[in-house]
């Protein structure tokens, strides 16, 4: 890097004695000579060349340009000189040179100044201990190192130039700049005061009280405190990330804008929040992603990814930390054990808590899981328990034919190791179908169950026992016994080409107005048949526990 910036000072250099180059016949044509307008001792030395000295308060001029100092050597016939102590020159309205020594070329009005050299524009001061001035070119130069104050800004280089007919800085290596409201550090930088923008090159590194920018290229607006990177720069904070092919950064309203290849991630919770556009508003303590729009919880070896047309991420600003994501319409989630879709997802980080809104449907491994709204708990990275509130229903399909189904007002499913282990169903009204088969495989017959509120055990993703709760029917039909659509309850949908086959199936657009639907019954599709088994009861006060007869050797 350092060969590369030498480089670029090199053909700086050079372009600037091209020009001079170029303009040197005119300058010839144009030569004036320096005046002595002031000196309190003056001597002649013929043997130096025709040198005069002069002594005390010397003042001159070349053109519009005045020179000060306690002393000099004067050459008249080269119209150049030497210049001692406390030396000040007067270059227009705005620039003045100080320094304890100077030589100056006339002919070629260049300049050069040693020790303790101070260059001041308006409210800017340089500080160095080498300068050279051009003034055909309006060019001050440093070849080793300055400081640079401007207002309440602080600005350090290894090499550096100035044109003060535009008011611009060009540093390069090792370039710092300070204020009470940032630090930066880069390889190359380049500074308008006239318009307060910085522009700058190779990496750099922008440091304020709430973030740290990191990037390649780009720009800062000094009163508007305004920054642009591009080039994948990168913003951070303790707790959050953003890293994007450009951001936009807006300090005084505490906004940042990114575009393209957007990753937001928040350390503290393990979440990432990804799209090609996406907006963090610090004082609002809110985050937001749109365009191919996507977040992944990674917390543990199995990643939950979800989709939806608008992300929005709310974080504590205190403490930088995510609060609740949410996703809005079409959202789609995939987890190895668990896939979803819906119109709104809520997800608590802090409580590992989701909750499913407008139309939820839900696939925890062979059940689908529909409702007025679903809740699931996450623990440990596996699903705990799931709420289905409202019109809840759980279908999975049958190992061999048909569907098991429960319904109910709302349903508690609890989990255990990624299965359905204990199921509640509540409300006025709880139904199940389910094939029930022997350790062979074999059906034993389809059983139709209602009560007011029901709890069923899952051993191996199969029924165990049921245990109904008042106002308990209950009917075993043999499979020739059931017609078709009584083997479904009212409402059965089935979403099985809704589901989300893996991390990159959650951006497909679904129509579930189409889903498997239970077939319309026939007049003459009635159940007048008798069953293998009939249990009906009326049981008010005591439960009833149910457990699937198997078939025996007796059968």
């Amino acid at each position: 890097m350092k060969a590369k910036l030498l480089l670029i000072a090199s053909l700086f250099l050079l372009l600037s004695q091209i020009v001079v180059a170029q303009e040197q016949d005119t300058v010839q044509r144009k030569k004036t000579r320096i005046h002595i307008e002031h000196y309190d001792v003056a001597t002649f030395s013929k043997s130096m060349g025709d040198m005069q000295r002069l002594i005390g308060h010397v003042k001159m001029r070349h053109d519009s340009a005045y020179f000060f100092c306690d002393s000099a050597y004067f050459f008249e016939k080269t119209n150049s000189f030497n210049a001692f102590q406390n030396v000040h020159i007067i270059v227009n309205d705005s620039v003045e040179i100080f320094s304890d020594l100077l030589d100056y070329d006339g002919n070629t009005r260049f300049a050069e100044f040693f020790d303790n050299v101070k260059l001041m524009d308006d409210s800017t001061t340089l500080l160095t201990e080498y300068l050279t001035y051009d003034r055909n070119l309006h060019l001050a130069c440093y070849p080793d190192s300055a400081t640079t104050y401007r207002g309440d800004k602080t600005l350090i280089s290894c090499i550096g130039y100035y044109r003060d007919d535009l008011k611009e800085f060009s540093f390069f290596e090792k370039v710092e700049v300070t204020s009470p409201k940032y630090q930066m550090y880069t390889d190359t930088l380049y500074y308008n005061t006239d318009i307060e923008k910085m522009w700058f090159e190779g990496p750099t590194t922008i440091i304020n009280k709430e973030n740290v920018l990191e990037g390649t290229h780009g720009y800062y607006l000094v009163d508007e405190d305004f920054v642009y990177l591009d080039e994948r720069p990168f913003m951070y904070n303790e707790n959050q990330q953003i890293r994007s092919d450009s951001i936009f950064y807006d300090r005084n309203i505490g906004l940042a804008q990114a575009y393209s290849q957007v990753d937001m991630i928040d350390t503290s919770y393990k979440i990432i929040m990804r799209g090609d556009y996406a907006e963090m508003w610090e004082n609002k303590g809110l985050s937001f992603a749109t365009d191919s729009a996507y977040a992944i919880s990674y917390d543990g070896g199995d990643s939950l990814y979800i989709h939806g047309d608008t992300l929005f991420m709310y974080f504590d600003k205190q403490k930088e930390e995510a609060k609740k994501l949410i996703a809005r319409r079409n959202v789609r989630f995939f987890k190895s054990d668990l896939q979803g879709k819906c119109d709104t997802l809520t997800y608590l980080v802090e409580d590992s808590i989701i909750r499913m809104r407008v139309e939820p449907i839900l696939w925890a491994e062979d059940s689908q899981m529909t409702g007025t709204d679903i809740d699931i708990k996450v623990k440990e990275n596996s699903v705990e328990w799931v709420l289905q509130k409202g019109n809840a229903f759980i279908i999975s399909q049958d190992t061999i034919e048909g569907f098991n189904q429960i319904k109910g007002t709302d349903i508690t499913s609890h989990f255990k190791e990624g299965d359905i282990h204990h199921v509640n169903v509540d409300g006025e009204k709880a139904e199940t179908i389910y094939w029930i088969r022997d350790d062979e495989g074999g059906l034993i017959g389809i059983d139709v169950s209602n009560s007011e509120t029901m709890v069923i055990e899952m051993e191996n993703q199969s029924v165990s026992i049921i245990k109904s709760f008042k106002a308990i029917s209950e009917t075993m039909y043999p499979e020739t016994d059931l017609s078709e659509s009584n083997r479904y309850l009212q409402g059965f949908k089935w979403h099985e080409e809704a589901r989300p086959k893996d991390k990159d199936d959650i951006f497909r657009r679904i129509e579930t107005g189409m889903p498997q639907s239970a077939p319309e019954a026939t007049p003459e599709e009635t159940i007048t048949e008798t069953p293998a088994e009939t249990e009906t009861e009326i049981q008010e006060e005591q439960p009833r526990r149910h457990r699937p007869r198997k078939a025996n050797n007796n059968d």
